[in-house]
């Protein structure tokens, strides 16, 4: 690309849109589930929801309002959502080791198109039986498992210093985009189309996105045919060069490094937060806050919206505040981790209280999710501060080992709920996850560090 767009910046937009794809696929169950679901064939006890938090028009509405054809309770709904991530944890511990090997090109590829194969399959599965429906989303989960560490070694081959956080910010907020277009037009289609649409149309675009990945996207920049030397040069001087040999993985100073230990607990930490709300937001929204399907999907949305805008405006900030020296990369990191965890913890333990209210609640539930935007530029691109060359093999077994705080997390909020979906036990769910939040953000600002590892810098050597 000797002239227009420049190779890194094609690179980071067909990675984005991937990414994009890959959330979108991933969290369609969120709020299709919805429309899956029979809820009045379910027996609920205790305080109903209708007379503790009614509203007139959601009366109405629920009345009008078909009922899905699964009579799954809130633990089979949970269970259906994070069982996609029994496969993921397998895959992610290996994802990052093997990009670093084999490299991304291919393997995400062949990743991409298995998820829009199952993602077909889904509605089938569905009615064979509910084990059926779960073992096609664990598979999904395996298919997608190797996704996300592959792009760390990616990105560490294609963004310069200088431009490292807003590239890898970049590429990683598809997530937001994909959860904000997954939900709302996830919503959208099953209420006009059918739940049943949205696994076909959602899993048919694997094809699109996978045929961009295969035009643009290379493993580094000397594989790319189409970049103009000046640009590789550039990228190359700005970015750590990769040995001709594949370099023994420093297992022993990996499980034994402070620092590794600190991205662990930040990681499981946002993950309960992260999973907690965009599984059981949409739950929320409909059990307790009592919006209608269409309401439910946009109003889901709109957290995540604003999650990706305010990660692109601070990995802005981040790369000028590193760029002109006004802080360190250090100081940097904890503070965009710091807004991260304190800022949703603030906030959920506000909603904690606001009872009924819909309008406080939606607004401080749309700052929760939000401000989660600033772990772009705090946690998420750590592994690349602290070991460029292993910065696929950290991620993946990280990740991997965190990925249980994704299925735990809401199946605790769905014991939480069960047969009970009062504002008290909500209370419960969210002053939890507040607590977490809050450790999650002195441990990384007391451990965490952005020295880059001497066991990296001698595998480099020796």
């Amino acid at each position: 690309m000797s002239e227009g767009i420049p190779a890194r910046y094609a690179v980071a937009v067909v990675a984005f849109v991937n990414f994009l794809y890959v959330y979108m696929v991933r969290l369609n169950v969120n709020i299709v589930i919805v429309a899956m679901v029979n809820y009045t064939a379910i027996p609920h006890t205790n305080i109903t929801t209708a007379e503790e938090c009614g509203h007139p028009e959601a009366a109405v509405t629920e009345v009008t309002q078909k009922d899905g054809e699964f009579v799954w309770d809130e633990k089979i709904q949970s269970l259906v959502s994070v069982s996609f991530f029994w496969g993921y944890i397998i895959t992610q511990l290996i994802g990052g080791r093997i990009a670093e090997r084999f490299g991304t090109r291919y393997m995400f590829a062949v990743a991409q198109m298995t998820a829009g194969l199952v993602t077909i399959c889904l509605p089938v599965l569905a009615r064979a039986g509910t084990e059926y429906f779960v073992a096609g989303r664990i598979l999904l989960g395996l298919a997608q498992g190797v996704i996300v560490p592959s792009i760390q070694p990616l990105v560490a081959k294609w963004a310069p210093t200088g431009e490292r956080s807003s590239i890898s910010t970049f590429i990683f907020s598809g997530a937001q985009i994909g959860t904000v277009l997954g939900i709302t037009f996830s919503g959208l289609i099953a209420d006009f189309l059918g739940w049943e649409a949205v696994f076909y149309i959602q899993g048919s675009l694997a094809a699109v996105v996978v045929g961009m990945w295969l035009y643009v996207v290379y493993d580094s920049p000397e594989l790319h045919p189409r970049i103009s030397a000046k640009e590789k040069d550039y990228i190359r001087s700005s970015t750590f060069t990769s040995s001709s040999k594949t370099l023994a993985v420093p297992w022993m100073s990996i499980a034994t490094s402070i620092p590794c230990w600190a991205l662990l607990v930040a990681t499981l930490g946002n993950n309960w937060a992260f999973y907690m709300l965009i599984t059981q937001l949409p739950i929320y929204m409909k059990t307790i806050l009592h919006f209608d399907m269409k309401s439910n999907a946009l109003l889901s949305a709109l957290p995540y919206l604003v999650m990706w805008i305010l990660s692109l405006l601070v990995a802005q900030f981040a790369d000028l505040t590193a760029r002109r020296g006004w802080a360190t990369t250090n100081v940097i990191r904890k503070t965009a981790n710091t807004i991260a965890k304190l800022g949703p913890a603030l906030c959920l333990l506000m909603v904690s209280f606001t009872g009924c209210d819909r309008l406080s609640t939606l607004v401080l539930l749309v700052m929760a999710v939000g401000l989660q935007g600033a772990v772009f530029s705090g946690f998420l691109i750590n592994h690349l501060d602290v070991a460029p060359y292993f910065s696929g093999t950290i991620y993946g077994i990280i990740s991997g080992l965190a990925s249980v705080n994704s299925w735990l997390a809401p199946l605790v909020v769905a014991s939480l709920t069960e047969a009970q979906q009062t504002v008290a036990q909500w209370r419960i769910a969210f002053l939890l996850c507040s607590s977490i939040l809050v450790i999650d953000a002195f441990v990384f600002l007391l451990f965490g560090s952005t020295e880059r590892q001497p066991w990296d810098k001698e595998q480099e050597t020796n």
